[in-house]
């Protein structure tokens, strides 16, 4: 198979599988939108370890200077090349906090007494920016 017979077939196939992305996504967040959130939340975490496993086992081949890691680096700067996206799909997450999450909601927290006394750790706007920190560090 050519190349370009390979792009005929791949790149109608990217856009279908991107399609279909989309629409469950979409058809699962408007179903139910607390279950969608912890679904993306398990996923989104899963693969935002392999990318800092990634990350972690790169920075360990370079701080060794060993090679003992050459066969295996480039598989794992490619692994750890995923970080911006998983910065960029971190977004909806943000939008999820409130079915995620019981102090992101006030009326919760208002009426709770165990989270009244807790204002700065479990807080929507601390949650945020511990996220961009920890997103643009990586």
């Amino acid at each position: 198979m050519t190349l370009a017979a390979a792009r005929r077939v791949a790149v109608p196939g990217i856009v279908i599988g991107i399609l279909a992305l989309i629409l469950t996504s979409l058809a699962g967040l408007i179903g139910n939108p607390s279950a969608f959130f912890r679904a993306y939340l398990v996923g989104y975490t899963f693969w935002l370890g392999l990318g800092l496993g990634s990350l972690g086992v790169v920075l360990v081949q370079f701080l060794t200077s060993g090679n003992w890691g050459l066969a295996t680096r480039r598989i794992f700067e490619a692994g750890a090349a995923t970080l911006p996206l998983m910065a960029l799909l971190f977004v909806p997450l943000l939008f999820g906090l409130p079915q995620l999450y019981v102090w992101a909601r006030p009326e919760a927290v208002a009426g709770g007494a165990v989270l009244q006394p807790k204002p700065t750790y479990p807080n929507v706007r601390i949650c945020m920016g511990r996220a961009k920190v920890l997103l643009v560090v990586w």
